[in-house]
């Protein structure tokens, strides 16, 4: 099979929330009119750059707002959390998940290795990326390519999660100003898909740090399990 001739990044980061943010533009301002229309050559080149840099705008604050902020001040990141055997309770019913920890054989031997590279446990942050950068990891290329997947998914998932998010807020304020039941309608379907989807974003964000701790934790120094 031959490789794709672009980065899948580029379509589960970026184009798909740019494309989210091209809908509310047209159904809130009324431009650009792309749907229904009979575009050129160069009209098509321009709205697939307008809808990149869209969602390459989008990265940012979604990344400052779910991440940085949502998950690492608010719910605990995803190595915190794998790697304390006692949730809290509140935060583990509504995220179901999210707060499972690693199996105890595997925090056992982590903690082993954590303990041999002399690493501060309550820096979660500086054990993550020791981890994730450790030549054995990086030697592996079955390993980098899984986790690479889990970054793709849950890259797609926050990005498109805040542009959905974002459009409810569009289409509200739009239905007020309008007068529009449809524009109400459209925010309603908007908070909701966002909402799932950032669901979505929590497990592969997880599942991206869980499937690094396992695999780092049976391996040898030669990379291999």
């Amino acid at each position: 099979m031959k490789e794709l001739p672009f980065d899948p990044y580029d379509f589960f980061g970026y184009i798909a929330s740019g494309l989210v943010l091209l809908v509310v533009a047209q159904l809130t301002l009324g431009f650009p009119k792309i749907f229904g229309a009979e575009l050129k050559p160069f009209d098509i080149a321009v709205t697939a750059l307008a809808v990149y840099i869209g969602g390459q705008i989008v990265a940012g604050p979604a990344k400052f707002l779910f991440e940085d902020l949502i998950v690492h001040r608010a719910l605990g990141s995803p190595t915190k959390n794998l790697l304390n055997p006692r949730p809290r309770r509140l935060l583990n019913f509504f995220f179901p998940g999210f707060y499972k920890p690693l199996p105890s054989v595997t925090r056992v031997r982590l903690a082993a290795k954590i303990k041999v590279l002399q690493l501060d446990g309550t820096d979660t942050e500086g054990v993550f990326l020791t981890i994730r950068y450790a030549p054995e990891v990086r030697a592996s290329k079955s390993l980098i390519a899984k986790i690479d997947g889990f970054r793709d998914m849950y890259g797609f998932n926050r990005n498109v999660s805040f542009s959905l998010l974002f459009a409810a807020v569009c289409f509200t304020i739009a239905a007020y100003v309008k007068g529009s039941h449809l524009l109400i309608h459209y925010a309603i379907a908007a908070l909701v898909a966002g909402a799932l989807l950032f669901y979505r974003y929590l497990k592969f964000f997880r599942q991206y740090s869980y499937e690094l701790f396992n695999s780092y934790a049976c391996m040898s120094e030669k990379g291999t399990s």
